[in-house]
This record gives C-alpha cells, sequence and structure tokens, in this order.
C-alpha cells in the first residue's frame, strides 16, 4: 500500500506537505527531533513558502509543534492516543473477524491465501525494510474488512492507517522478531476463519492487537 499519492500533478505546497509528513511517518524525522525551515526547503529543493504552508498543515494536524522558541519540534504520539486507537482497534477487527467466520467459503478460502502469500513474499525477505513490512502488516488488516465488504468499517479503518502506520513501525524497530510473529498470528487466524471457528478467530485477533499494548508497555 502507498501512504503517499502521486506528487508530480500537485502543487508545491501538497507536494512540501506529503514529503515532510512521509519523514515524520518514517521516522526519518523522528519524535522530539527539530526541523527548519530551510533545511526542508534544501531537503525538498523547493522555497520557504511551501514549506512553510504544509508545515501549518501539519501543526493543525498535531504532527510538529511551532514555537519561537525551540522552533519546528516533531510530536511523538502519546501513550493516551495509542490506547484509545488499540480499543478503536479491537471493536472493529472483532466484528469483522466475527462475521467474516460466520460464513467460511472457497472463495474466501483462496482469496485469504492469495493474500497470506503476498505478504510471506516480503517477511520471508531478508531484504524487506521496514516500511515494507509495516505495509504488508497493514495491507493484511486492510484487506479482512475488504473481504467482508462493508464500507463504513473499510472506511473507518483507512481513516486510521496513518496512525497504524506510526505504531508498527515503533514495533517493528524495537522487537525484530515481530515480523515472524505477526505473520505466523495471520497465518493462524486465516485457517480458523476459513474453518468457521468463530469463537477461536475472535479471541485470536483480540489477543493479536492486545499484544501491541503490552509490546509498548514493555518498551
Amino acid at each position: 500500500m502507498t501512504l503517499m499519492p502521486e506528487l508530480e500533478s500537485l502543487p508545491l505546497r501538497e507536494q512540501a506537505y506529503w514529503r515532510i509528513k512521509q519523514l515524520i511517518l518514517d521516522e526519518e524525522a523522528p519524535a522530539n527531533s527539530f526541523l527548519s525551515e530551510r533545511g526542508l526547503a534544501e531537503r525538498l529543493g523547493m522555497s520557504k513558502t511551501p514549506v512553510r504552508l504544509a508545515i501549518a498543515r501539519l501543526e493543525h494536524e498535531g504532527y510538529v509543534r511551532v514555537s519561537p522558541q525551540q522552533g519546528i519540534v516533531v510530536l511523538a504520539l502519546s501513550f493516551e492516543e495509542i490506547l484509545d486507537y488499540i480499543d478503536f482497534r479491537l471493536a472493529l477487527e472483532s466484528f469483522v473477524v466475527r462475521n467474516l467466520a460466520a460464513s467460511p467459503g472457497p472463495e474466501r478460502t483462496e482469496a485469504l491465501k492469495a493474500q497470506l502469500a503476498e505478504q510471506a513474499r516480503v517477511v520471508h525477505d531478508p531484504s524487506s525494510s521496514r516500511q515494507a513490512l509495516v505495509r504488508a502488516d497493514m495491507a493484511f488488516h486492510k484487506f479482512l474488512a475488504n473481504l467482508l465488504g462493508n464500507r463504513p468499517i473499510l472506511q473507518a479503518l483507512e481513516r486510521q492507517q496513518e496512525m497504524l502506520y506510526r505504531i508498527a513501525m515503533r514495533i517493528f524497530q524495537r522487537y525484530p522478531d515481530r515480523r515472524e510473529q505477526s505473520f505466523a498470528e495471520h497465518r493462524a487466524l486465516c485457517r480458523l476463519l476459513a474453518e468457521g471457528r468463530q469463537a477461536e478467530a475472535v479471541a485470536l485477533i483480540e489477543q493479536h492487537i492486545v499484544r501491541i499494548k503490552s509490546l509498548l508497555v514493555g518498551s
């Protein structure tokens, strides 16, 4: 999946916005680091005006804070934000899994196998970047919502993609073994869905999501 749209046809302020935000999401501009308009303009190859407009938008969205004393500071996610997000995911993804397991079928089983194969290609490639691993992990969860076909749920999850990306980048950085553990849990979940084992599938997705909380507390 791609978080950033095609930039070539966008105005410079939009290009600056997306490129700076991607630096934050990819942790090339990590939380609590300091940025400058001049430095960003030089890095992006543009004037300071579109950069200034982009920073104003990112400040409004809570990615940075601008102050006369410190300049531009990249804001970290608060633990409260993360906990709220985990509760949000628990509610929606438990519903998705419960309903998928209630109506298994050969077409859904084949679709699950194909999605797992695509994720396995990334997970088992030692050259895969952390960004690629995170995107593959995110794609699996979005795929489940797509498979159910509930449009409002899919839209709700899509609105949370950047939050999921930031949290997953942190987890995959601090726990390199998570790439295999997460994939193993996805594979087990697909087996339960294919077999229509509803209660076990719901319990597994809840454990899978709650484990994020325990990993973050441990870090």
